[in-house]
């Protein structure tokens, strides 16, 4: 099986399976922002079917900068809110767009990861193309616990994660 066939397949899969249990999360994110003393956090407005951010969107929001992604074009930019639906219905921000060079810590959504650092996304790219110029250390996946694999099929162009955060443990890579 080539390996857009594979991912189409693993997404269907996971995508079945969703939504788990996202009790835990916000402790391991909290966790995750006090360890890389993060000031400046980049994170993202939740899905229905994805692990919840709520609460630690919240709580970052009162304790550091949160930012949150938006489309411009066909790019995908960092910004402060308020929010507002926008292209695909996910809220986006409305303020001025950080480099990412400023962020200390960036949350990404992911449909599974592996130990290796292999994201497997929704299959648009977005996330892909703005990591190819981010430098952070510091680039996280947030997703549940059955989703961590042991191999997540990849192309040369996706771009890695340096570690992984789900429910019940964090998981640097």
């Amino acid at each position: 099986m080539d390996t857009a066939s594979a991912k189409s397949e693993l997404r269907k899969i996971i995508n079945s399976q969703r939504p788990q249990s996202s009790i835990g999360l916000f402790e391991q994110l909290q966790r995750l922002a006090k360890k890389t003393d993060a000031t400046k956090i980049a994170s993202y407005s939740p899905l229905e079917n994805e692990p919840d951010l709520k609460s630690f969107n919240d709580w970052a929001a009162e304790s550091s900068s949160l930012y949150f992604p938006r489309v411009v074009h066909d790019k995908l930019e960092f910004a402060q809110e308020p929010l507002r639906a926008g292209k695909f219905k996910i809220m986006e921000p409305t303020g001025s767009a950080i480099l990412s060079s400023d962020l200390d810590l960036i949350l990404v959504p992911a449909l599974a990861a592996d130990f290796l650092g292999n994201r497997l996304g929704k299959g648009k790219g977005f996330y892909d193309r703005w990591l190819e110029n981010v430098a952070s250390t510091n680039i996280f996946a947030v997703v549940f616990d059955s989703e961590v694999l042991e191999l997540v099929p990849n192309d040369p162009h996706d771009k890695k994660v340096n570690g992984i955060v789900t429910p019940t443990r964090l998981i640097a890579i």
